[in-house]
């Protein structure tokens, strides 16, 4: 298990400013869902925390040391999968195990590999296909299996069932959430970017809503074990559902005020546009 810790947190691309300021800690064995409208830096976040963007000197913390880099400490879940495709599904997992396990054989290997297939309800058979022959949940599936197999204390998840059915989405969040809870006193820490909802409130301990670019945190909510919602209470219990109006509301609230900025803006470029044009005329 680790903790993360954001101190102030500031990341942008060029000149644009995506994450402005993020302060928040999360503790070893939370399972953290990031909510908020498309463009706000939540993948953003996740790519810092795995490495594969460099933070400022401090802002960013796991483990109680700063991350420079990815690490096998760090694993991260994509929305489009992220298997290999010149590789079959059982090899993309052992490609994964040997690099954390560089002493076991190939026979260990496929043994783990089998074990972690089995535990994401897959079927055997489907090891030694290629990922063009398998289903969009059997992909991803191997995919949860590859970042389970190896065992990492935290837990990067990037919309992984955004592109899934109904019931193939329901049936990998009850996985992931039990072999999470299964975790016990080794529990991984899990940072989880999801559109959904229902899926954050389903799945969270502490939920964050990010704002519009450049980002801070506007919301957070945790729960307790007496207070966190099952699937059986998600739709019932009134604490519940006035707490999904309120993140509906928060998020709703953001898109609009963004849209209605954009809209100013645009006013404002094109009465800008219209400006330049007759001082042009006026001085010919």
């Amino acid at each position: 298990m680790l903790e993360v810790s954001m101190d102030n947190l500031q990341f942008g691309y060029g000149e644009e400013l995506v994450l402005s300021g993020l302060n928040y800690n999360a503790k070893a064995g939370d399972f953290v869902c990031l909510l908020g409208q498309s463009g706000c830096g939540k993948s953003t976040l996740l790519r810092l925390i795995a490495g594969l963007e460099k933070s400022n000197p401090g802002q960013l913390m796991v483990g109680g040391k700063p991350v420079d880099g990815p690490s096998l400490d760090r694993t991260m879940v994509f929305q489009d999968y992220g298997l290999f495709p010149w590789m079959t599904a059982g090899d993309n997992i052992c490609i994964a195990l040997k690099q954390k396990y560089k002493t076991w054989d190939k026979p260990k290997l496929k043994e783990v590999a089998l074990e972690w297939t089995r535990n994401l309800g897959l079927d055997e058979e489907l090891f030694d296909k290629y990922p063009m022959n398998l289903s969009g949940g059997q992909k991803q599936r191997f995919a949860t299996a590859r970042a389970f197999a190896i065992d990492a204390p935290l837990l990067l998840m990037d919309e992984p069932f955004g592109a899934l059915d109904a019931v193939t989405k329901a049936l990998l969040q009850d996985t992931v959430l039990e072999l999470w809870q299964n975790g016990k006193e080794k529990r991984k820490t899990i940072f989880f970017v999801t559109h959904s909802v229902d899926e954050a409130l389903l799945l969270a301990t502490d939920i964050l809503v990010l704002g519009q670019a450049p980002s801070k945190i506007i919301y957070t909510h945790s729960f307790t074990e007496a207070t966190k919602p099952t699937r059986e209470t998600l739709f019932t219990d009134p604490a519940v559902l006035d707490l999904r109006n309120r993140l509906t509301q928060i998020i709703y609230d953001e898109i609009n005020e963004k849209a209605l900025r954009l809209k100013q803006q645009k006013a404002a470029d094109k009465s800008a546009e219209k400006t330049t044009i007759f001082n042009r005329k006026k001085a010919i």
